[in-house]
């Protein structure tokens, strides 16, 4: 069943109010949903893969993203947490180097399909993708 706006909202802003009462200390993931009551139950042995763990992703994204909430939200092998101007200049640094080593990777993949059924110096035809039976 999908959430309201104001379902989202609260939900946003319960998540926003408990990291404020944690203040420089990390919470983990299965610890917010469990303490903000506003994220469904979750039992089970497969966290990552929950509904309450995918909704407090997107909490996250929406509250980062918005203007009605000043602090930022980090996250980390450690959990999540509200962000000092070190730790954010750190995070940042590190979603970059992921975000720039991935766009180099997906520009190698590209040029070498380029090359599909192009002929090199040798007279060799690159057969890039393997065929479809």
């Amino acid at each position: 069943m999908p959430y309201t706006l104001e379902e989202n909202k609260e939900r946003q802003e319960a998540l926003y109010r408990f990291l404020l009462s944690r203040g420089d200390n990390w919470s983990t993931t299965d610890m917010a949903t469990s303490f903000v009551k506003q994220y469904p139950a979750y039992f089970g042995e497969n966290y990552h893969n929950s509904a309450a763990r995918r909704l407090l992703t997107a909490d996250i994204e929406a509250i980062n993203s918005s203007d009605e909430f000043n602090k930022i939200i980090i996250s980390g092998s450690r959990g999540i947490k509200l962000a000092t101007e070190d730790e954010f200049s750190h995070f940042i640094g590190s979603e970059l180097k992921e975000i720039f080593g991935k766009l180099r990777r997906i520009r190698k993949l590209s040029k070498k399909a380029s090359r599909d059924q192009q002929i090199d110096i040798e007279g060799q035809i690159a057969d890039v993708f393997l065929e479809e039976e």
